[in-house]
């Protein structure tokens, strides 16, 4: 799994890096709830933010540059 799917490392986090990924995790999961909830976001914002989130600090910097 670790070769070809790249998941099963032993991470081991230190308690602030854990609770950064918890803070993201948060972030994303009231991201979520916003979306499907009735509250207005417009398509360009929402489409900007679906094709960003998951995106790795180097690739956000980068595709803000490609704009």
């Amino acid at each position: 799994m670790m070769i070809h799917r790249n998941i099963g490392y032993d991470w081991q986090f230190t308690p602030e890096e854990r609770q950064l990924l918890r803070q993201y995790y948060d972030a994303n999961v009231l991201l979520v709830q916003c979306f499907n909830s009735d509250c207005y976001v417009s398509r360009n914002v929402r489409l900007e933010i679906e094709e960003t989130i998951l995106l790795p600090m180097v690739e956000l910097h980068q595709h803000k540059l490609a704009r």
